[in-house]
């Protein structure tokens, strides 16, 4: 079967975002941990796309083989705008492999709840790209350092980031809502190594899915 136009109109935006921050990186003095993270930005924002240009099949297959093509560049340390970080992680590989993992989750997984499934598929990648750089940014400012170079106030910022997100997104406060963030928020600081990119956007969905089916 031949893939859509929208897979290679992905595809392309995708390289090209990848292409435009190397660039930069290369011509400037900016540090790459600053290029890794505007990549992971940019690239959670167009995955929000997806779902309404793809069938869940396409978007498998997109997000897989973004994770060949970045596991080699990262073994070959091609783009150096996500790979030159001082810190031993996989999580630019991680990332395109959690978005499969979601969409196979959210898709075709058991849970009918009827709720929107692209719209938690979205909400995950919100989840993946918003809350990530609150805990970056978050992180930044002077705190006790937790485990995996994590840092309590990166942990608070994307806990109250994660709560401003599920209120934007309709999901009203609630103890069940509370507990979801922190379990979120604990998600992202217990794993290490950008395991965190592999998890977060199927947590998030998932999430998503049974707030909204209950709310």
């Amino acid at each position: 079967m031949t893939p859509p136009l929208a897979f290679w109109a992905f595809a392309g935006a995708y390289g090209l975002l990848f292409a435009a921050i190397e660039v930069f990186k290369r011509r400037t003095s900016i540090p790459a941990t600053r290029t890794r993270k505007a990549t992971h930005l940019g690239s959670a924002l167009l995955s929000l796309g997806l779902p309404t240009y793809l069938e869940p099949h396409w978007i498998v297959l997109l997000a897989l083989s973004f994770t060949a093509v970045l596991f080699i560049s990262k073994s070959k340390r091609i783009l150096t705008s996500i790979h030159n970080v001082p810190r031993k992680t996989w999580g630019e590989v991680y990332f395109p492999l959690g978005i499969a993992l979601s969409a196979a989750l959210v898709f075709w997984g058991p849970l009918t709840t009827g709720v929107d499934r692209a719209h938690a598929f979205q909400f995950g990648m919100l989840v993946l790209g918003l809350l990530d750089v609150a805990a970056e940014l978050g992180g930044s400012l002077p705190s006790p350092t937790l485990w995996f170079g994590k840092t309590l106030s990166g942990s608070l910022s994307f806990m109250l980031a994660g709560i401003m997100l599920f209120l934007a997104c309709g999901l009203p406060f609630s103890p069940e809502m509370l507990a979801a963030v922190l379990g979120l928020t604990a998600s992202e600081s217990l794993l290490g190594r950008g395991l965190d990119n592999l998890a977060l956007p199927s947590l998030g969905a998932l999430t998503y899915l049974l707030l909204a089916a209950s709310s």
